[in-house]
């Protein structure tokens, strides 16, 4: 058991879509074709049995038969109408980002963060979120530089995982977002720019040995949360941890 402060800074559900997934890529096709298969096969079976009890009862086979065969094309067709229906979820145009205000300088500033793996885009995706009609905003100008040891933990994070950061799921809060997410901390170090949620296609609990190995190592001072699709860090000065 950890002797460290708990504070847990609970986020919302991570909604990042299927990030950058394409249709073709949530696809699940060896599932899929075999699914198509079998029941095409059970369904002809059944007709086949139909059409053979027919057959011994001098009943008309052939349209037993055939009857097996079009409930068979039936169903075969109604698998692909339901697969077109999933794949145009994710197939119409994104909207429009939201713009920022100083959004362009936020930006110049973030590019100047040496950083070998996480792009100014990325860090800023989370501030155009809207939780039950409350925008979140930029962080203000005199707590942008609070953010970059952060960074800085996350991309060595990247580093020593070897796997791709999926998204960041949460920045800077403005205290009226942090205040419209519901179970988020009051004194949030979202709200002070010291904190992020990182959803990592390794899993959230490597990415989360990974960080207590670097704080261990004495590369931050800082809060890990462990939760099941992300983890929270944080460089707020002193060690805290805890699970969800």
């Amino acid at each position: 058991m950890s002797l460290e402060p708990q504070n847990p800074e609970t986020d919302e559900t991570p909604h990042p879509a299927f990030g950058n997934l394409s249709p073709d890529d949530l696809r699940p096709d060896p599932v899929y074709r075999r699914r198509k298969f079998i029941l095409a096969v059970a369904v002809s079976s059944v007709s086949a049995a139909a059409a053979y009890r027919a057959y011994r009862s001098d009943i008309n086979w052939k349209k037993q038969a055939k009857r097996g065969v079009s409930l068979a094309e039936k169903a075969i067709q109604q698998i692909e109408e339901e697969w077109s229906e999933f794949q145009d979820r994710f197939s119409s145009p994104p909207p429009i980002p939201r713009t920022l205000e100083s959004e362009a300088e936020y930006t110049a500033f973030l590019m100047k963060i040496p950083l070998r793996y996480i792009t100014p885009e990325e860090i800023i995706r989370p501030h155009r979120n809207i939780r039950d009609g409350v925008p979140n905003e930029l962080p203000p100008k005199s707590y942008w530089s609070r953010i970059e040891d952060t960074l800085k933990v996350a991309d060595e994070i990247r580093h020593k995982l070897g796997k791709p950061l999926y998204c960041i799921n949460s920045a800077y809060r403005s205290p009226a977002y942090n205040a419209a997410c519901l179970g988020t901390a009051s004194r949030s170090f979202h709200m002070k720019n010291q904190a992020l949620d990182l959803m990592f296609s390794g899993g959230s609990t490597a990415a989360s040995e990974v960080a207590k190995t670097l704080r261990k190592n004495k590369f931050f001072k800082g809060g890990i949360g462990t939760y099941p699709t992300f983890i929270h860090i944080d460089t707020r000065g002193y060690n805290a941890t805890w699970d969800a």
